[in-house]
């Protein structure tokens, strides 16, 4: 459980003070889940998960900022409050790694401020993408595509409850980052993979109805795919994200009414 306090000031005085308390979902609601016996987190719960990281990471992004740590532990989800799409209110934190993109013109002012430039092995070594690993052994300039990385990753996370490279060693992870190759899936969502259509690429479809979870599902393993590219060009923005699943969540609530 992690416990966030805020102040809300209006003028020059405090004016309210309000608690807000939030579950960090890696820590608590998807190690819980995984001990009942459950495969993913709730199909509408991980797409809400979805949807509110990715408008997270547009705007940081849209600032040109990289966050550098994108991982269920760094989510904080509110499940008691609930919006007006009765989903729970969702965050993104923990920016204590996050950077400047163009603050590797300024490494001395960063670098006094205790921030490792954007050419710099910084990261959690499961969500992290093979060109911040590689500037482990040498400057290797990376971009926003890390984060998009590790968003696949936290992708990976919902759809399995398990963390990337589950059952890897480090040294595994090491060599298959080094071939840019992304986690494995598990032989079901494999499965899902080899059906027609690729979800992640329509603009929305018809998602009532009994088969709504598999093709719910099949939507964000494809999107996990896609976010996973080895080469960073070939990975869809934040914003391309975000519209993306605003269209299909909007299309699958739009379908349960």
């Amino acid at each position: 459980m992690v416990q966030v306090r805020s102040l809300e000031i209006r003028g020059t005085s405090v004016d309210e003070i309000r608690n807000f308390e939030y579950n960090c979902i890696g820590e608590s609601y998807i190690e819980k889940m995984s001990k009942t016996g459950e495969k993913h987190v709730p199909v509408d719960l991980a797409l809400c998960i979805a949807r509110d990281v990715a408008c997270a990471l547009a705007e940081l992004h849209s600032k040109h900022i990289i966050h550098r740590d994108v991982k269920s532990e760094n989510i904080l989800i509110d499940l008691d409050s609930k919006r007006a799409d009765a989903m729970p209110v969702v965050k993104l934190c923990d920016f204590d790694r996050a950077v400047p993109l163009r603050s590797f013109l300024h490494t001395c002012c960063i670098a006094h401020r205790g921030i490792p430039p954007p050419d710099v092995c910084v990261g959690t070594p499961r969500w992290m993408a093979p060109e911040v690993l590689q500037a482990m052994y040498k400057r290797n300039l990376y971009g926003l595509g890390v984060d998009i990385w590790s968003y696949g990753c936290l992708l990976l996370e919902l759809l399995t409850l398990q963390v990337p490279y589950s059952g890897l060693s480090e040294f595994h992870i090491n060599d298959l980052l080094q071939m840019g190759k992304r986690p494995p899936l598990t032989d079901e969502l494999e499965r899902l993979v080899s059906m027609n259509e690729p979800a992640a690429t329509q603009s929305g479809s018809d998602v009532a109805g009994p088969e709504a979870e598999l093709e719910n599902l099949k939507f964000l393993v494809d999107l996990f795919i896609r976010c996973t590219e080895g080469n960073p060009a070939n990975r869809p923005t934040a914003t391309e994200i975000y519209e993306l699943l605003l269209v299909h969540t909007n299309t699958f609530t739009s379908s349960r009414n």
